[in-house]
């Protein structure tokens, strides 16, 4: 099956790689590293088609051989951190021949990359298996007869890698119509397309062999767990469509008859299809016209089903989990001690509601004791009156109490005023009776 899958990255010394070791593992070849003496051989790898360079317009033909190529590139960078060559990995229609395929990416690479002046290392791999592709080698420099010489920064900006996504869709659109194909490609992301559908991940020749000898991988078990979403994605869909046959069956809808043209040009299709010429009626129609049968689709029972399918998916998930059993067991647990403390509460709610209906009945005999009339000392009834009454209310008892208690001790101890005045009186007299002897005295002694 066609499908649009295209990737690009940077090959650096930053991330430890080389363009040499590159350039030998995708193209199957030995490759010495004249820079660092170390040798890739990659002789040994069964999954390589074939291999080729693409040289620009004023490239030298020295430059068509893999150890030279990519040995110069090696050279020219001197950085620790230098980017050595940009790589395009693009997924081939299964559906075309193998000559089809490497003449498809032979002219998309053409055009795109090496026509704007970069050598362009082709390697083509898996073409007898469901994920024929090819990797793409581009140099970052121009390139004369001298060699190489300033780095083109504009290769790699997002308008570029944009525009060749989209010139990709239109190359292996047109090779599939070439070959007779109805297949087609987009390079579009599923929701720019309006797909329902989880975009899938590139396993990769490692992970490939890996899962060949038996090994589930993590980037596996994440495709395998996409593939399963997609699928019951597609399941859904089916059954909502189903559904909507249904309806319309029941509801009496006629289906659509399938109308297939030849290739007649338009003109031909309109004299073949003319369109009908309406007059009007010189009388009323005297009987009701039958209306036709328009297609309707009730949006709320698809929306109903889809929600019941929804939650179907869920309870299977979790029947065929293995920790629902513990959870079941730790929510019951949970509820009982709830009903524990709420029966806890309760009772804690109840005697606080005993201890405050007996705070006021206490409360109540209190207020109707000071409500009762005062007896004075002489044995007379002080009545209140509205204003007293008022008062009282808003005194508590316990300070009314208080304050009785000091006024009659208060009584008891201090002293009676007549009591402490009848000295003075009885002394006041015997005073005046000595001055007027001493005054007769000092009198007589003058005589």
């Amino acid at each position: 099956m066609a499908i649009f899958s295209m990737r690009m990255q940077v090959i650096g010394r930053s991330a430890g790689r080389s363009a040499t070791a590159a350039a030998a593992y995708r193209s199957g070849e030995e490759v010495r590293d004249e820079r660092t003496g170390k040798v890739h051989d990659y002789t040994g790898k069964s999954d390589i088609y074939g291999s080729e360079i693409l040289l620009p317009v004023g490239a030298p033909e020295r430059l068509s051989d893999r150890v030279t190529l990519w040995n110069a590139v090696e050279r020219v960078e001197k950085r620790k951190d230098a980017q050595l060559s940009r790589e395009v990995m693009i997924a081939l229609p299964a559906e075309l021949s193998h000559s089809q395929k490497e003449t498809l990416a032979r002219e998309y690479v053409q055009a795109e990359f090496v026509s704007q002046g970069m050598i362009a290392d082709i390697g083509y791999h898996d073409f007898d298996s469901h994920n024929p592709h090819a990797h793409i080698m581009l140099t970052m420099r121009n390139v004369d007869e001298d060699g190489f010489g300033k780095k083109r920064r504009e290769w790699n900006k997002r308008q570029a890698i944009e525009r060749h996504r989209q010139a990709w869709e239109e190359y292996a659109n047109r090779a599939l119509e070439r070959a007779g194909f109805e297949e087609r490609i987009d390079h579009r992301s599923l929701e720019a397309q309006g797909i329902e559908r989880e975009p899938q991940i590139h396993l990769g020749a490692k992970v490939m062999e890996i899962e060949s000898r038996g090994v589930q991988t993590r980037v596996g078990d994440e495709s395998r767990r996409i593939s399963a979403a997609n699928y019951d994605i597609d399941q859904q869909a089916a059954i909502r469509e189903k559904l909507l046959a249904v309806t319309a069956r029941d509801q009496g809808i006629p289906e659509a008859p399938k109308l297939i043209f030849s290739n007649e040009s338009g003109s031909e299709l309109n004299q073949v299809l003319p369109t009908p010429i309406i007059e009007s009626s010189p009388a009323p129609i005297s009987q009701p016209v039958k209306p036709s049968a328009v297609p309707s689709i009730e949006p709320e029972l698809v929306r109903r089903f889809g929600e019941a399918l929804v939650r179907r998916r869920d309870e299977m998930i979790l029947e065929n989990s293995p920790v629902v059993g513990e959870l079941s067991a730790v929510i019951g647990k949970i509820t009982a001690m709830m009903n524990e403390l709420s029966a806890a509460a309760a009772e804690v709610a109840g005697k606080i509601d005993e201890v405050l209906a007996k705070g006021g009945k206490e409360q109540a005999a209190t207020d109707a004791k000071l409500r009762q009339p005062q007896q004075l000392e002489g044995g007379q009834a002080m009545q209140s009156d509205g204003v007293a009454e008022v008062i009282l209310r808003h005194i508590d008892p316990r300070d009314l109490a208080r304050h009785q208690a000091q006024i009659a001790e208060a009584k008891k101890t201090a002293p009676s005023v007549e009591k402490e005045q009848e000295p003075v009186n009885r002394q006041e007299p015997s005073k005046q009776r000595q001055q007027k002897q001493a005054k007769k005295r000092d009198q007589g002694m003058e005589l």
